[in-house]
């Protein structure tokens, strides 16, 4: 029985920019809690939300952490915050200053150490590999050289060991391989590729035991990576793989994996993001999303098979692409806005202004929309003071 009483329960959520965090504010509100946000821009898709009671402008957690964490606490005091629910790469900044809160809030966050292992594309995949789960055939690159010497066949994929959202990722198609930049703060991983379905996994753990748990294939998508439409499934295999890692990592907060399955029955998880992902999305009122958080649910929380969400503007601009004209056409009209909401109408009323102002902010950076929109929030294992650094240009 569920004894959780939620009358004034306050949850202050960072990473408001996310459309997912829009979604898990909604989930919050609707079950009688009291919800703030926490984002470094006034400009941003919460802020027009009846969701929240109260949005704050903090310091940037990638360039300012000291900065950004203070002003959490503060924020935690001030409002005395019960939950704080960190949803994309500001938890790592946040992780440092955990024993800095107060006793009265609760952080939704596993340690530093833990996250960053996760985080890392090269430590996951050792960390992994020492659990037994299978895994890719995997190189650490620090240079041109030891690049050009990979025992691996083409093609295979170079990518960063701090990245997102598929961002930076090369595909090598010849040997020798081509001349890359290397950073020796962020190695590349060389990685064989695996052909197969790929799956998107999105859960919650207290303690090593799964509290909420949802899986989506990856189906429209900018470039085959970051998802543009989501629809809940059941793998029984996959749920089985994540639930034995979180009892063996004993894992507490939100965890993410990305997983090729090949047509050999193989099952690899490529990539861990410990923290929110757009699996939030397929959560409604009804699942009772929230007490997962908390950790008062009766049973795993799970949202409805067959359930679909999509990125409107993420469709518009990118899922068309793919050459499936009538599938887009049919996705496109059938399938629910994750944004769109008749109880709370404003942020989709207000997405051409956010349009606007984040193409600017692109074009200021020099960079691709999906790279500017975490530009500052982004975490690569150091904390970054350089403002003159710029996201990636390009990925594939």
């Amino acid at each position: 029985m569920i004894i959780e009483v939620v009358i004034n329960k306050k949850v202050l959520l960072t990473g408001a920019r996310s459309l997912f965090t829009l979604d898990l504010a909604r989930r919050f509100h609707e079950k009688g809690y009291v919800v703030f946000a926490a984002e470094t821009s006034s400009h941003h898709v919460c802020r027009y939300s009846n969701a929240f009671k109260k949005h704050f402008v903090v310091p940037s957690p990638r360039f300012k952490s000291e900065g950004f964490i203070n002003a959490l606490v503060d924020i935690c005091r001030k409002e005395e915050i019960d939950l704080v629910i960190p949803t994309f790469e500001e938890i790592f900044c946040l992780a440092k200053g955990l024993d800095r809160f107060p006793k009265k809030t609760k952080v939704l966050c596993s340690s530093y150490e833990v996250l960053d292992e996760l985080h890392n594309k090269w430590r996951f995949n050792k960390k992994i590999e020492t659990l037994g789960f299978d895994t890719p055939k995997s190189y650490l690159v620090h240079s041109q050289e030891e690049l050009n010497n990979l025992p691996l066949k083409v093609p295979y994929i170079l990518k960063p060991s701090y990245s997102r959202a598929a961002l930076c990722i090369q595909k090598v198609n010849s040997k020798p391989p081509p001349q890359v930049k290397i950073d020796p703060r962020n190695p590349l991983v060389a990685q064989e590729w695996l052909h197969g379905k790929k799956f998107c996994s999105y859960s919650i753990a207290h303690n090593g035991k799964l509290s909420a748990h949802t899986l989506y294939p990856v189906d429209f998508s900018i470039e085959g990576n970051a998802c543009l439409n989501f629809e809940a499934i059941n793998h029984p295999k996959i749920q089985s793989w994540i639930k034995s890692f979180v009892e063996k990592e004993n894992f507490s907060g939100q965890i993410a994996f990305d997983f090729i399955e090949t047509s050999e029955d193989k099952l690899y998880a490529i990539e861990c993001n410990p923290r929110g992902t757009s699996g939030i999305n397929l959560f409604q009122e009804k699942d009772n999303f929230p007490a997962a958080f908390f950790d008062v649910q009766e049973k795993l929380v799970t949202p409805e098979l067959g359930y679909s969400k999509k990125l409107a503007w993420g469709m518009i601009l990118y899922g068309w692409k793919t050459g499936q004209l009538l599938k887009f056409a049919k996705k496109f009209i059938m399938v629910e806005d994750v944004i769109f909401s008749k109880k709370d109408l404003k942020p989709f009323f207000h997405q051409p202004l956010l349009f606007f102002v984040y193409l600017f902010r692109s074009f200021k950076l020099r960079s691709r929309l999906p790279a500017m929109f975490t530009f500052d929030i982004d975490w690569n294992g150091q904390e970054a003071t350089d403002l003159e650094q710029t996201p990636c240009k390009e990925s594939s």
